[in-house]
């Protein structure tokens, strides 16, 4: 299937990965199944892989834990396998959450451009959220449902535990006349490499001008616009870097405005991404990538409470009463996530005759 940049494919697939047994938030063993007593089958090689892709995920926070594994199944947020053809971009967005992501790139290479939001003195990132013109996308949600309820005459309760944010603008939106095509970079890495047994070199470093360069790689007029209100309002700095295996370099203010910050990824990569962080991604080349999310005690954890507190008293619901005095605090110590989740989802799921944790509804 051809692909390029004003005719691209980008497909965010999302359950092919099988996720942790419930509550189990150590890291997994990615040997071989062996057979097992009691007849119990071997893991599958999607649940293999899937432990494995999460070994390496996990490889930064030494082994803290990670809250999602708590939440009930269909509450829980997954894994994502990301295939991004020549030219594709992902929707400019933030993530729901306000959880800490994570790609780790198993093929390919991805343009990252992330804008930096003013500190909360300055407004924080609801600047960035009105300057893009962000929407909400509800992201996960629980039903009520108990149809057989001749009290509830078959209605269904639906609680919104997540929404992101979303903008309609691109920071990708067009690229110069001489823009080389994913099979001209390709073919360029493919010759520096025989070259040298080195691909990490000139059409790297091209690339990371390319990604800061705002007269090369073009965003939208609107996008544009929006970047200049955000660096105003965070009073930045007169440079902007981007990061990449080739080091940190500075770029002049004129090629990229400093609210923006650009990364380049390549396969073996593992890219953390900020909470509240607005990013777009883009394909010189085709990809394959998986995104995945966590949430830790001490940098995630207030930040997910609160969200999903918001996120479902933003749809009206007042029937809960007051905030248990656990969900209202700044911080949390390793440990304390599976009580917390469990508190947290009692709460904001309270309706007196089901509750996500049983097996079977009362």
């Amino acid at each position: 299937m051809d692909s390029h940049h004003d005719d691209s494919y980008f497909a965010f697939c999302e359950g092919l990965l099988s996720p942790p047994p419930p509550g189990d938030s150590s890291s997994s063993s990615s040997r071989p199944p062996r057979p097992s007593p009691g007849g119990r089958r071997p893991p599958t090689d999607s649940r293999l892989l899937g432990d494995l892709l999460r070994n390496i995920r996990e490889a930064p926070f030494s082994g803290g834990e990670d809250w999602f594994v708590h939440f009930p199944p269909k509450m829980r947020p997954t894994d994502a396998v990301v295939l991004a053809g020549a030219g594709s971009t992902s929707t400019l967005h933030r993530d729901p959450f306000e959880w800490t992501g994570t790609s780790l790139c198993l093929e390919g290479t991805k343009m990252w451009r992330f804008v930096l939001p003013p500190s909360e003195s300055r407004g924080g990132v609801g600047v960035v959220d009105e300057a893009f013109r962000s929407y909400r996308l509800d992201s996960v949600a629980w039903d009520e449902d108990d149809d057989d309820d001749d009290d509830h005459d078959g209605e269904r309760d639906r609680v919104v535990l997540s929404a992101g944010w979303q903008s309609d603008m691109s920071l990708f939106d067009a690229i110069d006349a001489d823009f080389p095509s994913g099979y001209d970079w390709s073919t360029r890495m493919e010759e520096e490499a025989d070259e040298d047994g080195d691909d990490d070199g000139r059409v790297l470093r091209e690339m990371e001008g390319a990604a800061t360069d705002v007269a090369r790689l073009r965003p939208c007029e609107g996008a544009l616009g929006a970047l200049e209100r955000v660096a105003a309002a965070a009073a930045a700095a007169e440079t902007t870097t981007i990061e990449s295996r080739a080091g940190v370099v500075g770029r002049p203010p004129s090629r990229s405005p400093p609210s923006l910050v650009a990364a380049i990824q390549r396969p073996g990569d593992l890219l953390l991404i900020p909470a509240r962080c607005w990013h777009q991604t883009y394909a010189p080349v085709p990809s394959v990538a998986v995104a995945s999310q966590r949430c830790g005690a001490n940098v995630d954890g207030a930040n997910v409470v609160r969200h999903v507190l918001d996120a479902a008293n933003r749809n009206g619901e007042k029937r809960r009463g007051a905030v248990p005095d656990e969900l209202k605090r700044d911080c949390y110590e390793e440990g304390a996530g599976e009580e917390i989740v469990k508190r947290l989802i009692e709460y904001v799921t309270m309706t007196g005759r089901y509750h996500p944790y049983n097996d079977d509804p009362k």
